[in-house]
């Protein structure tokens, strides 16, 4: 299978703030087409044990090639010790792509 010119990439952040400070800066620097903020309960192990949260998840759509520049972005942005930064192989209708 041919890899995808485009891609998914969720990010985690630990507030509000967190998360548009970080979709801020990632339209800010055009690396990605936009992105939505949710949020919900989470359970992560984290140092030895589970940590039960509220959680924020940003999921934004862009071309591969940004990839390293994303991952870049969000460690230079996020508060966090370890964002969580996931990246998925992404196909969609001719208008969205």
């Amino acid at each position: 299978m041919a890899k995808s010119e485009y891609v998914r990439v969720l990010i985690s952040a630990e507030n509000s703030e967190q998360a548009n400070t970080i979709l801020d800066a990632l339209l800010g620097k055009k690396l990605v087409a936009g992105g939505m903020i949710t949020k919900g309960p989470a359970k992560v192990w984290w140092k030895g044990k589970v940590v039960e949260m509220e959680y924020y998840n940003i999921s934004v759509l862009t071309k591969d090639k940004y990839r390293a520049a994303i991952i870049t972005e969000v460690k230079r942005v996020s508060v966090e010790e370890v964002p969580m930064i996931a990246v998925f192989p992404l196909e969609g209708n001719a208008e969205l792509l």
